[in-house]
């Protein structure tokens, strides 16, 4: 059964990489549905931290007010209706209103995760997003973060104590300052197969014809 490799070089913290997941999973669907021999296929999926904020915020701040530091209002606007129509368009229902922060601890419950397997690591990294985009629940927190982890079917004992003794901390840090040592300038960075590289907003013919290339050995 041949095995496609996909890593995802992203921050929870990044509504593009909540929307590129999305297509990922479309484009995964799309490939095992009509590639010859695909429904056989697996693809393995691994989230690799990126931290957009390379020093973390000491507290929270409105989603809003951290948007405005960097664009004015009607750019703010304009983004935020953008994200929510492409959003939108792969199920995802995009909310404003709430706070956002370090992404520290959920990318600690994503590296935790992985130990156990690549599916939970997608689950977790899924509720991460719809909590933080679409609950307006801010992911900086233990509490929110320890939440995510039992909706995942993890104990809230166990997650505790990791986030506690600062699994993967270090591990993390270097993972991600390697990313950006290997040229990822931006995220969500998709990495096919080990040699094929994605950046961005990609739509869901590149990925598809990535993975074919992968098969085909190109």
């Amino acid at each position: 059964m041949p095995l496609i490799k996909v890593e995802i070089i992203s921050d929870v913290i990044c509504p593009w990489c909540y929307i590129g997941y999305r297509t990922l999973q479309k484009a995964i669907f799309l490939y095992q549905k009509t590639y010859p021999g695909g429904s056989n296929d697996t693809i393995e999926v691994w989230w690799k931290p990126y931290f957009i904020d390379q020093e973390a915020p000491k507290e929270s701040s409105l989603i809003q007010d951290r948007m405005l530091r960097r664009m004015d209002p009607k750019m703010v606007d304009a983004a935020q209706t953008r994200l929510k129509r492409v959003g939108a368009g792969v199920g995802i229902h995009f909310k404003f209103g709430g706070y956002i922060g370090s992404s520290r601890l959920a990318h600690q419950l994503l590296y935790m995760a992985a130990r156990e397997s690549s599916e939970l690591q997608c689950t977790v990294s899924e509720l991460l997003f719809h909590y933080q985009f679409e609950k307006e629940a801010d992911i900086s927190q233990l509490d929110t973060v320890v939440e995510v982890g039992v909706q995942a079917r993890l104990r809230e004992e166990d997650v505790r104590e990791w986030l506690a003794g600062d699994v993967g901390v270090t591990e993390l840090g270097d993972e991600a300052k390697k990313a950006r040592a290997d040229g990822v300038k931006g995220v969500p960075h998709f990495v096919i197969g080990g040699r094929y590289h994605l950046e961005g907003a990609v739509d869901i013919s590149e990925l598809f014809e990535a993975f074919v290339k992968v098969r085909e050995g190109n």
